[in-house]
């Protein structure tokens, strides 16, 4: 059997029923642009974990498709995983009596631990510069600002979502872009990706205010959308974000930065790391542990300023 064969087995007749559209997506793009190309037609009986580590050694020197630099640590992860699942797969299915990747180690992979957030003074310069908008397409903004969502489960949003008389918002689908069997993109609407996601938010009051208010004015579907009702699709809503930073004079950050804004700013409003947590969707309470370090460090900071000596 060659690699692969055994890589298409194990995807596609083992593993594809239990991952999501995206993860399928991604891993058919690593094995069909690094794994396949290099190693395809390797016979899998003979190989050994030299063979394996010479392999990651090389992928280590290899271009990324996407962006023409060095593939990065975490893409030589994902393949290193790939290739783990698929020899796993081969040992617990007899066809192999021995795992060559078992002793593989992952690389390790550089992580940036300055948060991108915006600052009190940057938030409140872009609300205000939206708010002279005036333009309710724009509300997707100050929603994620106050509610920490992911661009998939804001984009999701649908009126059913919102109790707008108990002001509880429902987090319970994603949207996403995959492609069909004949390469044409188009979205998608999915659970999340792991059940913590699922949560319920309470909303602040204000929120609720203006979805009422939107809700009379807009008949359609979705909560984020044109004002005629009309799709509003992810590009144009991260790139409308790039163009109020730069006319409002804030340096450029990622949509991603509003969630973490969010968070920061509950941080320093003193709300307890579990609520956040849950709020966030977290899978557990370490994640944003991890995640806000900095966040919970000013916090501790402030805290320990106020402790006075007794004598």
């Amino acid at each position: 059997m060659t690699l692969k064969e055994l890589l298409k087995e194990w995807l596609y007749e083992n593993h594809r029923d239990e991952i999501k559209k995206r993860t399928l997506l991604r891993y058919e793009s690593i094995m069909s642009n690094y794994l396949i190309p290099n190693w395809g037609e390797e016979d899998i009986y003979p190989l050994s974990p030299r063979d394996i580590q010479h392999w990651i050694n090389i992928l280590k020197a290899s271009i990324s498709v996407g962006t023409n630099k060095p593939l990065s640590p975490s893409s030589i992860n994902i393949c290193i995983g790939i290739l783990k699942q698929a020899f796993t797969y081969a040992e617990d299915y007899e066809i192999l009596e021995y795992n060559p990747t078992r002793k593989v180690k992952r690389l390790p992979e550089k992580k940036d631990d300055k948060l991108r957030v915006f600052t009190r003074e940057e938030q409140i310069r872009l609300e205000n510069y939206i708010d002279k908008l005036n333009n309710k397409e724009y509300f997707i903004y100050i929603l994620v600002l106050y509610t920490g969502l992911r661009l998939g489960e804001v984009m999701a949003l649908t009126w059913k979502d919102i109790n707008l008389k108990t002001g509880i918002m429902t987090i319970n689908k994603t949207r996403y872009k995959t492609t069909d069997d004949k390469g044409k993109w188009y979205y998608i609407t999915d659970t999340p990706k792991t059940e913590k996601s699922i949560r319920e938010i309470p909303l602040p009051h204000f929120l609720r205010e203006e979805l009422l208010k939107m809700k009379r004015e807009k008949n359609s579907k979705y909560i984020i959308c044109r004002n005629d009702g009309s799709e509003l699709t992810d590009k144009v809503v991260v790139w409308r974000l790039s163009q109020l930073l730069k006319k409002a004079h804030i340096r450029k950050l990622c949509f991603h930065s509003l969630r973490h804004t969010f968070a920061t700013r509950a941080l320093e409003n003193k709300m307890d790391i579990k609520t956040l947590s849950e709020i966030l969707g977290h899978s557990d309470i370490t994640t944003t542990l991890n995640v806000y370090t900095h966040s919970l460090m000013n916090h501790k900071k402030q805290a320990m300023r106020k402790i006075k000596r007794l004598v």
